[in-house]
């Protein structure tokens, strides 16, 4: 493929995998905090090198040119490679680093000449020290320099602070001088001096609080000496917030000729005010379908109900404590709901966007919500999805009002069990069983005789359903709804008589493809041997995990194990060494949810485990996921995990992962990684 395509389309079509954004390279917190580096990351950058020589000519300078440095052996490993191939060096020109790394810095600043932005971190890991940065500031002469934050003043970055208040003023090619907020008085003060005789200085970028710099309308003593410098031209805030139109700061910008010429002034120009565009002012029937989308994404939910969390449902972290009052009543949507008060017209095209999802967090907001349903009840047609994180008496009250005022609700969750009467359930199913999507969260009381089945047959349009209740239904009876629950695709069960599998075992349930189990008391052959070949996903407690169930399901392809023992892992471990062929499976998860013993223990087990583990069955499967750990960048990989089990699985390409999916990779020499790299040129 590499020869058929030129190299600068080439370069085209990798740039924006190997890019890094400069927001993100010059963020104020770690990069590997930003939102840039979180979820899985199934594969590093550097196996784009890999795919063939034209690729790797084409995508070393771009894999080099900005370098984020997040762990010292990753500062070790560029050490070495710049060692062994000087060309690399010439091909860095952007370092961004999380700490200071040790001695290993020095010979990177010593190979990297053509380097023209710099992240120097002012606080540094503990152990670490600053004696690399110290020796290699020296070397270089970068064109932006960008200094972190600043919370402790300790020996290593003293030390790192007088170097650079010597370096500041002999780099000749310096002109962009960024200064995070630092929670040190006086730290700005340490560089204002280097910085007003920096031969080139032209822009001085500010990411602090101007409300904190400016106080009073004065300015700060450090802005005063810089902006002697001749050749400043600019000082700007990293961001435009809202603080930089307070009027402390445009008193202060206006009480100084010299600060009025390197501020913006379009910072705080009023003449800038939006124009309404004419072309809507009009026409009202464009205006309104265009105001409407927009208000749509700022109080938007996902329009697919199978985008909520079916299995965690949901936690408690659904709402925050800085979400504001309106109407009388929490909403998840937190200060959005200021857009309504900006006039009639965002009110009325609003109020539907926000209605659509309601989060109620608190008794109090229960009761406001209920009453102000029904002061305005046209307002329970907007309401599509409830959201409870309360549960009393006087919330089942409410709820039984709040019923009969919403007329179209297609999702019912609660973050806190929510133990709702069989009666409210089966008014639910006839209110709104042709409308309801996803069931969460929710306790159903024991009915005191038994329910005729026919019940789910109202539920037409269920998706996600999860059922908490030992009520029992009618099996002797010929079961006429064989096509209830036709839209069913996620089924989680926590509690259940055993007619409950039953009826479900007479269902056809073609949508059916995830399964949740974690009631281990009830016998489920006879669900699992009707509808075990439809099953994809399994989520299953170990407890109620067994050989007939997993060899019923031929087609899963993720499993989703909960251990809480020792002795669970055991059974599990048993369970899967004498399974039948999986041809399908992907992936397994194990859970240690309720695990209540040491993380070392834990750790101990898994090893356990993968010494155990017999991949034969499982020809398909590409990773074994671990949720009771994390050791991607920065944290380290434990210095006890046996390599040997993971460069066994990694030979059979199986993958073993942390909770964020980040796979266990050992860390090649240069040479090493050249060779791999070769062969697979």
């Amino acid at each position: 493929m590499g020869r058929a395509i030129p190299d600068e389309i080439i370069h085209e079509i990798l740039s924006p995998a190997l890019s890094v954004p400069d927001d993100t390279f010059s963020a104020d917190i770690p990069v590997w905090k930003s939102r840039a580096c979180r979820g899985r990351r199934v594969e590093s950058s550097s196996a784009i090198l890999l795919v063939c020589k034209a690729w790797l000519r084409v995508a070393t300078p771009l894999l080099y040119h900005t370098v984020n440095l997040r762990s010292k052996s990753q500062a070790q490993a560029l050490s070495v490679a710049l060692r062994s191939n000087p060309d690399l060096g010439r091909l860095v020109k952007k370092l961004r680093l999380r700490s200071g790394y040790g001695i290993s810095m020095h010979k990177i600043l010593q190979r990297t000449q053509n380097l023209t932005d710099i992240f120097i971190p002012l606080e540094f890991d503990l152990g670490d020290n600053a004696r690399g940065l110290c020796r290699g500031f020296p070397l270089i002469d970068p064109v932006r320099v960008t200094i972190s934050y600043l919370f402790d003043m300790t020996s290593p970055v003293r030390t790192l602070v007088d170097v650079l208040v010597e370096c500041i003023p002999k780099w000749k090619k310096l002109a962009i001088f960024e200064m995070s907020y630092d929670s040190v008085e006086g730290a700005h003060d340490m560089f204002s001096s280097p910085l007003r005789v920096a031969p080139d200085l032209q822009t001085l970028v500010l990411s602090c609080n101007e409300k904190y710099l400016f106080k009073n309308g004065a300015i700060p003593q450090f802005i005063s000496t810089i902006i002697r410098n001749a050749s400043l031209q600019e000082i700007r805030p990293k961001t435009r917030s809202r603080n930089v139109l307070d009027p402390e700061f445009l008193q202060a910008v206006q009480g100084g000729v010299r600060l009025q010429e390197l501020v913006d002034p379009n910072l705080f120009d009023p003449t800038k005010a939006f124009v309404y565009p004419p072309q809507l002012a009009a026409n009202p029937t464009a205006a309104d379908d265009i105001w409407d989308r927009i208000l749509y994404f700022v109080f938007c939910e996902p329009e697919d109900d199978d985008d909520f969390d079916y299995e965690l449902e949901y936690s408690e972290e659904a709402g925050s404590d800085d979400d504001e009052w309106e109407y009388g009543h929490q909403i998840r949507t937190g200060k959005r709901w200021e857009f309504l008060r900006v006039c009639k017209q965002f009110l009325r095209l609003g109020t539907p966007h926000l209605y659509n999802t309601m989060c109620i967090q608190t008794c109090k907001a229960m009761r406001l919500f209920t009453e102000h349903l029904l002061q305005q009840p046209s307002l329970g047609a907007h309401v599509r999805r409830l959201i409870l994180s309360t549960h009393d008496e006087r919330t089942i009250h409410d709820l039984q009002t709040v019923f009969s005022q919403v007329s179209r609700l297609a999702v019912l969750s609660s973050t806190k069990t929510l133990i709702l009467p069989w009666h409210l359930f089966d008014e639910l199913s006839l209110r709104y069983g042709s409308h309801l999507k996803l069931f969460l969260g929710v306790t159903v009381t024991r009915c005191p005789h038994r329910v005729d089945p026919m019940i789910f047959r109202r539920l037409s349009k269920m998706r996600i359903f999860t059922w908490n209740s030992d009520t029992e239904f009618h099996t002797t009876v010929t079961f006429a709804a064989s096509n209830a629950l036709d839209g069913l695709k996620k089924l989680t069960v926590r509690q259940a008589h055993p007619s409950f599998f039953i009826i479900l075992s007479q269902m056809q349930l073609p949508s059916l493809n995830t399964v949740a189990l974690f009631t281990g008391s009830v016998d489920t052959r006879v669900f699992f041997q009707r509808h075990g070949e439809k099953i994809s996903d399994l989520f299953v407690g170990a407890s109620a995990f067994n050989l007939e169930m997993f060899n019923s399901c031929p087609n899963v392809k993720h499993l989703h194990v909960s251990i809480a023992s020792k002795h669970e892992q055991s059974f599990l471990e048993g369970v899967l060494s004498q399974c039948d062929t999986h041809c399908f499976l992907e992936r397994i998860v194990i859970d240690p949810e309720g695990f209540d013993g040491e993380h070392s223990e834990l750790f101990e087990l898994f090893q356990v485990f993968l010494a155990k583990f017999d991949r034969t069955p499982f020809p398909a499967l590409q990773e074994i996921r671990h949720l009771g750990f994390e050791w991607h960048p920065p944290a380290s990989i434990p210095r006890d995990l046996p390599v040997e089990l993971a460069e066994k699985f990694r030979a059979q390409n199986t993958h073993l992962s942390d909770a964020d999916g980040h796979w266990c990779r050992p860390v090649f020499a240069p040479e090493r990684r050249q060779q791999l790299e070769l062969s697979a040129s």
